[in-house]
């Protein structure tokens, strides 16, 4: 079993396209937020064997800093997204990993 140790890191990259228009809103302590969906699909090798991956994925953008480099993300953007994830509730009360954003590169 793991220790809370504040050595162990949650750091987790994706590379994607932008499936939806970003959402944007402000939490009622006055930060700026953006969501929007990022789809990455791949192929690696497992077990010698060709395997298809595929997910679809909530990325999560807060504060001022990240918040303007969203204002040019568009459906079919291109991007690099490193964060650490965690679990939100959707409405329907299911349990959802989400991508919060430290970092966005554009990919050409």
């Amino acid at each position: 079993m793991l220790k809370s140790n504040s050595t162990i890191d949650n750091r987790f990259s994706l590379m994607g396209i932008v499936t939806q228009l970003p959402k944007r809103f402000k939490s009622p302590s006055g930060i700026e937020h953006c969501q929007f969906w990022l789809e990455h699909r791949s192929e690696k090798i497992e077990t010698d064997l060709p395997r298809q991956a595929w997910l679809k994925m909530l990325i999560q953008v807060s504060g001022n800093q990240l918040i303007e480099k969203t204002q040019s993300i568009t459906v079919g953007s291109r991007l690099l997204i490193v964060g650490f994830v965690t679990s939100h509730k959707t409405s329907k009360g299911l349990n959802q990993l989400v991508l919060h954003a430290e970092q966005i590169e554009f990919i050409d």
